[in-house]
């Protein structure tokens, strides 16, 4: 059978109508279809039947390899030669695009390599790093959306992914605009690098601060003004009183690593601790509309405080039938079970009649601590290396009683407690407030890319040169290139 002809494409063809154009642009430069500026090839899985074409090491792409972005070299599984030979080839300097589920996600593959049938990639007949970042702009991404179809996950087939337009303009130009781009987005990135480092350092920041904080060091100026309160006295006129709420003898000492104001003891021996035991045939049908709230890990999503933004209710009676977790302001909740393990909260306020549900433990500092400076310590390192050892050494994390009454506490008097939290609250707000500013500027450095994308292939960014040669010429010539 004699082969069919191609036909032939003229410029006329290539070049998109008027009426089809997304906005408009310099004079010098055209609007024409991702498929006269690139081989689009769809990407394809070896057969997991042949165990050989695996475990070399050509790459194999995936949609997850191209958070990499503008330097993919990584793979999330290699093939064999046998493999590569039974694989579409694509080439370095190709921009790669997940077309089904994460439409647009895009990465510019910098080696040879193949992709899974999730990717589109463009091979380049143009600037490649041109290319790449306009599959990057809003305007890219959003004619992506608009030709996905979807059953139970969107996709964009090659022929819908080929028909995406694209502003071209003068090769000279190509690369100026992508000079600039690369400038200006190394500026941004650096500022981004800075915040980043905000977040990622945000928790062992905190956690240094809590450390200083139960070892003295942060009221050291305090301790010498105020020399005459000891913790020490304080918890023997208790002891004596027998105002306390251990069920076990009420213990404490001095310890030579601690201030010698302060008190050292094991928190089961002068706190309350209660949770409920089981759920006494309690089931979510005999959540009512009203009457006392039923806490859960969910109230402790907002912050230091309990919220009560979602919360279930129970009957008085359900209430009334486990007096020992009814809940009071000044108790710490803290989350023993599941995903949310060692998750605190304190009550400051109490809206109406509470109790908690079995995943929560009741912490009540009573009269030989306050709320907040517990709430603190539960909150500090050691304590939550201890949450961190059940969650890896689990499928279903549970933080036992015993685990947290063994916990050994320090006690200042409860003035430096006093003084502690006032401490803590000031510099963990000014941490809050500067991982709150990071998140913001990494926000509007992503939002200033893409205007700066939007500008970049507008003609600008300052770069166009109206006396060069039209871009419709290089179309041309990249059309009969192919003749």
């Amino acid at each position: 059978m004699a082969k069919a002809k191609s036909k032939k494409i003229m410029l006329e063809d290539a070049l998109v109508p008027v009426d089809e154009q997304p906005y408009q642009i310099p004079e010098n430069w055209c609007w024409t279809r991702i498929k006269h500026v690139s081989d689009v090839v769809t990407g394809s899985t070896p057969s997991k039947k042949h165990a050989e074409y695996y475990g070399g090491d050509f790459p194999f792409f995936k949609p997850a390899d191209l958070e990499a972005g503008d330097n993919v070299v990584e793979a999330t599984e290699y093939l064999s030669e046998e493999g590569k030979n039974v694989s579409r080839i694509i080439p370095k300097l190709s921009t790669a695009v997940c077309c089904i589920g994460s439409i647009g996600k895009t990465g510019l593959i910098r080696v040879e390599g193949t992709t899974n049938q999730q990717i589109n990639s463009m091979i380049p007949k143009i600037n490649p790093l041109y290319l790449y970042y306009y599959s990057k702009s809003n305007v890219f991404i959003e004619e992506l959306w608009n030709k996905s179809t979807a059953t139970t996950i969107s996709l964009v087939n090659k022929k819908n992914m080929e028909t995406n337009t694209i502003p071209l303009a003068p090769l000279a130009e190509q690369k100026r605009i992508v000079e600039q781009i690369e400038s200006l987005f190394s500026k941004l990135d650096e500022a981004k690098e800075k915040a980043q480092e905000i977040l990622d350092t945000f928790n062992d920041r905190k956690a240094a601060i809590l450390y200083k904080a139960f070892q003295g060091n942060l009221t050291k100026q305090w301790r010498k003004e105020h020399s005459d309160i000891s913790a020490i006295e304080y918890l023997r006129k208790i002891e004596k009183s027998g105002e306390d709420f251990s069920k076990k003898e009420f213990k404490f000492w001095e310890s030579n690593e601690l201030p010698k104001t302060w008190a050292e003891s094991k928190i089961g021996n002068l706190l309350y601790f209660a949770g409920r035991i089981g759920w006494k045939g309690l089931k979510a049908d005999e959540y009512t509309e009203e009457g006392p709230l039923l806490l859960s890990v969910y109230n402790l999503n907002d912050g230091d405080e309990v919220s009560y933004n979602r919360v279930y209710h129970i009957t008085t009676e359900r209430y009334e039938e486990s007096p020992e977790i009814m809940v009071e302001i000044g108790d710490v909740l803290l989350t023993k079970d599941g995903a949310g393990i060692g998750k605190l909260g304190y009550v400051k306020e109490l809206p109406q009649e509470a109790t908690i549900n079995s995943s929560l433990l009741l912490i009540r500092p009573g009269n030989t601590a306050i709320s907040k400076y517990i709430f603190y310590l539960l909150s500090g390192p050691e304590l939550q290396s201890i949450v961190k050892e059940r969650i890896t050494g689990s499928a279903t994390p549970h933080l036992f009683q015993r685990d947290i009454k063994e916990f050994t506490i320090p006690i200042p008097p409860l003035e430096e407690q006093e003084e502690i939290v006032r401490i803590l609250d000031d510099a963990l707000e000014k941490e809050k407030i500067a991982y709150e500013s990071a998140e913001n500027v990494i926000s509007q450095i992503e939002l200033m890319k893409k205007s700066i994308l939007a500008k970049a292939f507008r003609g600008e960014l300052g770069t166009n040169n109206p006396e060069e040669e039209s871009s419709s010429e290089l179309l041309k010539s990249i059309i009969e290139g192919e003749k």
